[in-house]
């Protein structure tokens, strides 16, 4: 049973959850409205819609959170690029395995190397915004972008959402 002290915590913690329901919705349905009407203006495109077909499928991602005892938190930069660069060594180990397995029956370039290199560190600085994979800098229309932050911002208050429900679940008997 609860005493005083912990129903009023309780209480508290619940009121802080509904409003952040009510934040989230908000931002999601401005994030969806904007996406209406990027779609709108893209429908004269010949692929119409902004959808999958747009996607590049070997995007990484560029938002993460890592999860701990006190609860979860958006990924800081440093944690984030070393987290992105164990992938890159990996699909690099890979690249490299399916190279030496083609390599034995062709000839070899010896600019090969260097040319992927600096294609690969010129996508990883275009593909940094995943906005990018819709168009180019410029091209990218302003409700799509407006958009993107409306998402980016219901990110934190996911986060804050599921770390109040950690604590409201503590209370529990």
């Amino acid at each position: 049973m609860l005493n005083e002290e912990h129903a009023i915590e309780l209480l508290e913690l619940l009121a802080r959850y509904d409003y952040l329901l009510e934040q989230l919705e908000a931002t999601f349905s401005s994030g969806f409205n904007h996406l209406s009407r990027a779609n709108y203006h893209n429908k004269d495109s010949i692929r119409g819609r902004y959808g999958s077909d747009y996607w590049d499928q070997t995007f990484k991602g560029s938002q993460f959170v890592t999860s701990s005892e006190s609860g979860l938190a958006l990924m800081g930069k440093e944690p984030l690029a070393n987290y992105l660069e164990s992938f890159k060594e990996k699909d690099e180990d890979v690249e490299l395995e399916s190279k030496n397995g083609a390599q034995e029956d062709t000839l070899r370039k010896r600019k090969d190397q260097m040319i992927s290199k600096k294609k690969d560190a010129k996508t990883l600085e275009r593909l940094s915004d995943p906005i990018f994979m819709f168009g180019g800098a410029l091209s990218v229309p302003s409700s799509l972008r407006q958009c993107q932050s409306s998402f980016k911002g219901s990110l934190g208050l996911i986060i804050e959402l599921v770390n109040c429900r950690r604590k409201i679940d503590a209370f529990k008997p």
